[in-house]
């Protein structure tokens, strides 16, 4: 098809106004009203003037306006020509453009199913993670992009999501499941692991504030049960003195009454060397008694564990601080 030449010649056209003599007249006139101070009795005249200086402007404007009507005709008359004339450039050009986008579309429908093909042949197990409709990327329909790219690029896409997906498997937490679904939604691994390490984090301070709990537990009922012991022990000591007690007052006053009865003989002194040691203080004295002093250095609590022991086992004591 030969191409349609186009010519337009313009001859440039000239407007003829005496700008310069009404511009100077103008300023002329202007300059009388700069200073001009109006009374009651000039009123008429201002009123007058003013009416003419409208009159004046109008017939410049209607002027403008009259000149452009008649300059503008011959524009006119083209423009209307030109829109017949590209109104019938429209039609081919439609019917053209339309067989060319049918061209195309099948070309690129063609390229579609191949990508598909090739997806289909290298996505394997990922297709969770990759469905076709997220990684499709529509520069591939270009017709500059290969479909050896193409391939290339899904094999490096799939590969690299298979060692994504073994390394957040691999990794020993509970998290795994979900740090898999936010890849899966993402396809961000740093974002994934980050994900296990928080929780990791978290599930670790959570498991110390545990064994704090639970070592604070441990120890409040093992200090219960030596409370309860000590109790049991002291509860005991105290039974065992009050049995010692009421046997040596029994004793006494067996001893009391013996004397009382028994027939009175001349005392015979004795060698103080044979005289047992006896100390008043002590509850009861028996042949086997032995009084001894011990220097303690320790704790208030230590001091009653010494204590509590000499009560277990009958031993009178005295305590006298340093």
């Amino acid at each position: 098809m030969g191409e349609i030449t186009l010519r337009v010649r313009q001859n440039p056209g000239a407007i003829e106004i005496n700008f310069e003599e009404l511009d100077k007249a103008l300023d002329a006139k202007l300059a009388e009203y700069k200073g001009a101070v109006f009374t009651e009795e000039t009123k008429d005249i201002a009123k007058a003037e003013v009416t003419s200086l409208r009159r004046q402007r109008k017939e410049l404007d209607d002027s403008r306006k009259s000149i452009k009507k008649e300059w503008m005709k011959p524009y006119d008359e083209f423009e209307k020509r030109a829109k017949e004339l590209l109104a019938k450039f429209d039609g081919p050009i439609e019917l053209i453009d339309k067989q060319v986008k049918e061209f195309d579309e099948n070309r690129k429908e063609k390229k579609r199913e191949s990508i598909m093909a090739a997806y289909v042949e290298l996505i394997g197990d990922m297709e969770k993670y990759l469905p076709f409709n997220k990684i499709y990327d529509t520069k591939w329909e270009n017709v500059s992009v290969t479909m050896k790219s193409i391939k290339e690029s899904l094999s490096a896409l799939v590969e690299s999501t298979r060692t994504a997906v073994e390394t957040i498997s691999n990794m020993q937490s509970d998290a795994v499941e979900k740090a898999l679904e936010l890849y899966k939604n993402t396809l961000d691994m740093a974002k994934a692991i980050a994900y296990i390490n928080d929780y990791e984090r978290q599930k670790a301070e959570i498991m110390r504030r545990e064994e704090e709990r639970r070592k604070h537990e441990e120890e409040r009922q093992r200090q219960a049960e030596i409370n309860r012991a000590k109790a049991e022990e002291r509860s005991a000591v105290e039974r065992e003195e009050r049995i010692r007690q009421e046997e040596r007052q029994k004793a006494e006053s067996a001893a009391r009454a013996e004397v009382a009865q028994a027939p009175v003989q001349e005392e015979i002194p004795q060698t103080p060397f044979f005289e047992p040691e006896l100390d008043d203080s002590l509850p009861f004295v028996q042949p086997s008694t032995i009084t001894a002093f011990y220097r303690v250095v320790a704790t208030s609590q230590e001091l009653e564990q010494v204590e509590m022991a000499f009560n277990s086992i009958g031993i009178y004591f005295e305590r006298r601080d340093a």
